[in-house]
C-alpha cells in the first residue's frame, strides 16, 4: 500500500532559490582596496614629491597648522583650496587676524626651483606667524650604509 504517484508529487516542495554571494563579496573587496589606495591621496591634496632629508626635526606640537602647498606645476593651495599666488599673502593675513596662534606648514614639491620656495618662505615669514615649518620626507638609510 504505497502512496499514489499524485500524492508523492504533492508533498514535494518546489526548489528554493539560493543566492550566490561570492561575486558580491569580490566586488566589495575590490571597492575596499580602491578606497584604501585613493583615500590617502585625497587627504594630502595635490600630489607632491617632498624634499628628502636625512635628519628631519621632530613632529610639530601644533597638530592643526595652516597648510600652504606649492605644486610642481606652480599651483598654490591654501588649506587644500586652489588659489592664485597673488591672493596668498592677503588671505594668510586675514587668517592671522582671526587666529594669531596657529602655525604655518609649507609643503613644496621637490621639483620646484629653490628660488620659488625661498621667496614664498620669506613672504610667509614677513606675515609674523608664530611658527613656520617646511614639510619634508625622511631619507631612509640604504642597506650598505652608504648614501
Amino acid at each position: 500500500m504505497g502512496a499514489s504517484p499524485d500524492a508523492t508529487r504533492a508533498r514535494r516542495r518546489p526548489p528554493e532559490p539560493t543566492i550566490n554571494v561570492t561575486p558580491l563579496v569580490d566586488v566589495v573587496l575590490v571597492l575596499l582596496i580602491i578606497f584604501m589606495v585613493i583615500t590617502p591621496a585625497l587627504q594630502d591634496g595635490a600630489a607632491l614629491e617632498l624634499p628628502v632629508v636625512t635628519t628631519p626635526d621632530a613632529k610639530p606640537k601644533d597638530l592643526e597648522p595652516i597648510e600652504v602647498t606649492l605644486s610642481a606645476d606652480g599651483a598654490v593651495r591654501l588649506e587644500q583650496a586652489l588659489i592664485d599666488r597673488s591672493e596668498l599673502e592677503p588671505r594668510l593675513a586675514e587668517l592671522r587676524a582671526t587666529d594669531g596662534q596657529r602655525k604655518l606648514l609649507l609643503k613644496a614639491d621637490a621639483a620646484l626651483p629653490y628660488v620659488a620656495v625661498r621667496d614664498t618662505f620669506a613672504a610667509l615669514q614677513r606675515l609674523g606667524y608664530p611658527g613656520l615649518s617646511l614639510k619634508v620626507t625622511e631619507k631612509k638609510p640604504t642597506v650598505s650604509g652608504h648614501d
